[in-house]
């Protein structure tokens, strides 16, 4: 009973600490898995946390609408930024267009010397401290994803959340409980646990995983 204590205390702390959340469904979800991730993505969006779901596999038929979480296919993908600085000039008007594949944006008026040295091009995307993986039995289901995350030496926490008792097992942490028939369901008893809210939108996508896996 401590243990599971500590192991509760453990994932409490590691995401009030967390700055960075991926959750990786395993690559060929259910309903009830997908929405099990989802409904923890949107929990943890509760908490102000900046969080995504990385999943390279084709969205579950009949889950739903997607719209408004932050899903990625890869954990490769990056966003490039380009920002210029240009005060203490008269410039006033941006404007950008787009030919063969080039984005080209002008900003007006500068100085004929300005210098380009305050124009700067950055690659920024996710550093992901803590990864939580839903309904994976094992690193292969989920892709080369999570290799891409925690790399050759360790990388961040992995905490891996499973139903199966073929599950291998694989996180730093492991919450495998195979007594929960639905992922969603397990996924709402750990949210309770760990203290997090569940907002009416987490429960309806909860809610939906646990009526598909019970076929109601």
């Amino acid at each position: 009973m401590n243990s599971e204590i500590d192991k509760t205390n453990q994932i409490f702390e590691l995401i009030k600490e967390a700055r960075e959340i991926a959750i990786l469904p395993s690559r060929v979800s259910s309903i009830d898995s997908f929405s099990a991730s989802v409904g923890l993505y949107y929990a943890l969006k509760e908490e102000g946390k900046n969080v995504c779901v990385i999943y390279p596999g084709s969205i579950p038929e009949g889950f739903g609408s997607i719209e408004g979480i932050n899903i990625k296919s890869s954990s490769s993908q990056r966003e490039l930024v380009v920002s210029v600085d240009y005060s203490d000039t008269n410039a006033s008007k941006v404007s950008y267009s787009t030919e063969n594949d080039i984005l080209r944006f002008s900003i007006s008026p500068v100085d004929k010397n300005f210098d380009l040295s305050r124009v700067k091009a950055e690659i920024k995307g996710f550093d992901f401290d803590l990864v939580i993986t839903v309904g994976a039995q094992s690193r292969e289901d989920l892709g080369r994803s999570l290799e891409d995350i925690t790399g050759d030496l360790g990388g961040p926490d992995v905490l891996n959340i499973d139903n199966s008792e073929r599950n291998q097992r694989f996180g730093n942490i492991n919450v495998v409980r195979p007594e929960f028939e639905s992922i969603s369901l397990l996924v709402t008893n750990m949210i309770v646990k760990w203290g997090l809210n569940i907002s009416s939108k987490t429960a309806e996508v909860l809610l939906r995983g646990i009526s598909e896996r019970k076929g109601i």
